[in-house]
């Protein structure tokens, strides 16, 4: 199945986009942010990537210098406006950028997809992340809070191999490398909050049915309602004891 990476910013059309597609093809999404880019690139290149230019600034200028200089070999298509090409400039009417003018109908979409990226006869099946791995289970722990995730491995280091990420894209990193047969999940962080970091880890086939854990500090049901909408493994009250992180791992770890 050919992966297709999604930029944008997440409103109407980018949803649109995103469930149109997956359909017939594994997307990754992503927001219009450089580093968050970066970091989904250098962990897992697509076949073919589309940029929903809805709400595109001068700003996101640098983001097509970088696919431009850095990634010409992956096709972009950006699915925009007259106006919205226009922000851009002079870069996206060169290779590898092919402009799509909406409102277009989602068969002219994959009709250029098709023609960008060719279905082979016969794709070869790519490894998997986890191959190879130790059979100790592996914990992923993401916190902004560093001395917070330094005691949580400190109790759990004995028993588990553990990965600390204090950032959604150190964690998406991370699990380039390895798996984990389980994550607990800091919901309030700075820049790649846990919803985004949640989001982008369910687009990773390999990491897509790992439990994830919520932590939060905050207690208030309209809080845990946005945690639980996303529909992760469950949630844990900061300062979470040992015995409720043995319980979760135990119960729920792959």
């Amino acid at each position: 199945m050919k992966k297709i990476f999604l930029i944008g910013k997440l409103n109407q059309v980018f949803e649109g986009i995103n469930n149109y597609l997956s359909q017939d093809y594994s997307v990754q999404v992503c927001a219009d942010n450089l580093e968050m880019i970066q970091g989904m690139l250098k962990l897992n290149q697509p076949d073919l990537i589309i940029y929903s230019m809805v709400g595109v600034e001068v700003g996101n200028l640098n983001i097509f210098f970088e696919l431009k200089l850095n990634y010409p070999h992956i096709p972009v298509i950006c699915y925009g406006s007259g106006s919205e090409f226009k922000c851009i400039g002079e870069i996206i009417k060169m290779e590898p950028f092919h402009l799509l003018e909406r409102p277009a109908e989602g068969a002219k979409l994959v009709e250029l997809i098709k023609e960008l990226v060719p279905e082979d006869d016969a794709e070869e099946k790519a490894p998997t992340l986890a191959e190879g791995v130790e059979k100790r289970k592996c914990v992923m722990l993401i916190d902004d809070n560093a001395f917070q995730i330094r005691v949580l491995n400190e109790v759990l280091k004995n028993r588990y191999d553990v990965q600390l990420a204090t950032s959604g894209m150190k964690a998406m990193n991370l699990i380039g490398k390895r798996v984990p047969d389980i994550i607990f999940l800091d919901y309030d962080m700075p820049i790649c909050d846990g919803k985004l970091t949640f989001q982008m880890i369910k687009e990773l086939d390999d990491a897509k049915d790992v439990p994830v854990f919520f932590l939060t500090g905050v207690k208030d049901q309209e809080h845990i309602d946005a945690v639980m909408e996303l529909n992760p493994a469950g949630y844990l009250f900061k300062p979470a004891t040992a015995e409720m992180l043995y319980t979760c791992i135990e119960q729920y770890a792959r």
